[in-house]
């Protein structure tokens, strides 16, 4: 198991989750381009969205709506992007299927720096509890 989503998907590797579900599993970016960029994937290995089952796929795209309301509603963003890339040649850097959900702010800072422990605790229990409103956990 040499992919580290699929590691923090088991429990291997730490990360500041904020919703997970038996299929599914929500995470803080470790190099946030703006305050709450979460990183939405399923538990499962599948490298590609062209090669994701569909029913998952139905599931990944609800959590990543209830994120970006999450990130709206709890963050105060103002606009929220939504990136998935596929292939080397398209962006992807690690190879395990993941939705990026990226919130907006009016005069906010954009760019990656690491995300630290203080924020990752405060950001995660936020978006958390917003997600425990919004979609039901299994």
């Amino acid at each position: 198991m040499s992919c580290t989503f699929c590691k923090i998907a088991r429990g291997v590797a730490s990360a500041y989750v904020v919703y997970e579900s038996e299929r599914i599993i929500a995470f803080l970016d470790k190099y946030p381009v703006t305050r709450g960029h979460t990183l939405v994937c399923p538990r499962d290995h599948y490298v590609t969205i062209m090669e994701t089952p569909d029913n998952l796929l139905y599931d990944l795209i609800r959590v990543v709506k209830a994120v970006a309301r999450a990130q709206v509603a709890a963050l105060g963003a103002r606009g929220v992007r939504v990136v998935q890339n596929n292939g080397s040649a398209a962006g992807q850097v690690i190879f395990h299927l993941h939705f990026h959900v990226i919130p907006f702010y009016e005069g906010g800072r954009v760019g990656r720096t690491e995300l630290s422990h203080e924020e990752g605790v405060e950001v995660s229990a936020i978006l958390s509890r917003e997600l425990g409103k919004i979609m039901p956990r299994s």
